[in-house]
């Protein structure tokens, strides 16, 4: 049992707080890199992501970021741009 709500975020918010587009979301979903929604109807047709499933992917993706600059050394001249 939960002992606190957990925000749900639809499909148009994600994008402000992933930077990613709608399609990019939708496809990462379909290959299993991005968190599945949770169905808000019996229908199915409403959709929500759980606030702790995206959490958990962007520490994910902060984690894989880390990893690969432990591989490939100090880094030379900050941000790309």
């Amino acid at each position: 049992m939960l002992s606190t709500l957990n925000r749900v975020y639809r499909l148009g918010e994600l994008p402000q707080f992933v930077g990613l587009r709608r399609t990019q979301i939708s496809q990462l979903v379909k290959a299993g890199q991005f968190p599945k929604p949770i169905s808000l109807s019996p229908s199915g047709r409403a959709v929500a992501w759980l606030e702790s499933d995206l959490i958990a992917w962007q520490a994910s993706r902060i984690a894989a970021r880390t990893q690969e600059a432990a591989k490939s050394g100090p880094q030379h001249g900050g941000l790309v741009g």
